[in-house]
């Protein structure tokens, strides 16, 4: 079977994150304030680093590229060690420039510590959210922001909490197919045009925002699902399961009948189970999808119905040929 192969689309590439637009977009959620008046310096990973042997000079493992988290464990050490010994610890560190330094808790940074931040370039920000409380949101939001892209000619629905993204030649039937899916009472992602990020070891779909709950029907025009179907009917985003190629029935090709040659397409670097429906005038893909959705359910649980009727007839066949001996 000839299928769509996703691997070759080209990856969004991704700018590095300004401190200033750090602070615009996350700067009220994750409740940061500015200390220093240097915001140009750019971020360009998502790993946090706590630098406490640094502080104790030990430069070995030092992720000074990396934004530097500083909490309570570290200011006290810094505190209890005088301003003479301070001024010796962030003497030594104006030899790294870090992109982004954090101090959480709402603690009051030293002196010693902007005059450092002042002398190598390096923003200092104070929030008043607890350490731990504070780094998981900076990470996710960091992860999302460097997430690994692509952008693609298809549509994507909930189909019984399954990610189905449908794609095929343009005028194949997608988005009518989608449209019915929605009014038997899933929830519309993003119709034409879909954005696929990867975080860790999920891929996510997402439309346009502002247009992800509108879909084009040729003869019709513009709908808007979500004024037609209620909130419930739509949603922002969702995780990729499964690809859905809805393909003009070709006498010529030989389709999946069995279903035990399994088909995956690589989209970003991750393997997703990949199936073809052809797609024949009368034929009904909204249930078809229904059913390939639940099928995928199924199998997550370990029920693969194709093994379980081949493995049957192989243990018929078997049994035969012994009664014949």
């Amino acid at each position: 079977m000839n299928y769509r192969d996703l691997s070759q689309v080209t990856e969004k590439p991704h700018k590095p994150l300004c401190v200033s637009e750090l602070l615009n977009l996350y700067g009220s959620e994750l409740k940061l304030s500015l200390k220093n008046k240097i915001q140009d310096s750019e971020i360009t990973s998502v790993d946090l680093h706590r630098p406490g042997l640094a502080l104790s000079g030990f430069f070995g493992d030092y992720a000074y590229e990396h934004i530097q988290l500083l909490g309570h464990t570290e200011w006290n050490y810094l505190d209890k060690s005088g301003e003479a010994e301070r001024k010796k610890i962030f003497s030594r560190l104006t030899m790294y420039k870090s992109p982004l330094w954090i101090l959480t808790h709402g603690l009051e940074p030293h002196k010693e510590f902007m005059d450092m931040c002042d002398i190598v370039g390096s923003p200092l920000v104070v929030t008043e959210l607890p350490t731990v409380n504070f780094a998981r949101p900076l990470q996710r939001n960091l992860e999302n922001y460097f997430a690994r892209r692509i952008f693609l000619h298809g549509s994507m629905i909930d189909i019984y909490g399954v990610g189905a993204l449908f794609i095929g030649e343009s005028g194949v039937g997608k988005s009518e197919c989608i449209m019915d899916l929605v009014e038997r009472g899933h929830c519309l992602v993003s119709d034409d045009a879909i954005d696929l990020r990867r975080v860790g070891d999920f891929i996510f779909g997402a439309g346009k925002e502002g247009f992800n709950h509108y879909i084009e029907i040729r003869g019709i025009g513009i709908i808007d699902v979500r004024s037609m179907f209620g909130v419930k009917s739509v949603r922002s985003e969702k995780r990729l399961d499964i690809v859905l190629e809805l393909q003009r029935w070709d006498a010529t090709e030989r389709y999946n009948r069995t279903g035990l040659d399994t088909v995956t397409n690589k989209i970003l670097g991750m393997e997703i189970p990949h199936i073809i429906i052809p797609v024949l005038p009368g034929k009904n893909i909204a249930v078809i999808s229904e059913v390939v959705a639940m099928d995928h359910l199924l199998k997550k649980e370990g029920q693969n119905s194709s093994k379980t009727i081949n493995e049957f007839l192989l243990f018929q066949i078997q049994k035969k040929m012994e009664s014949k001996k």
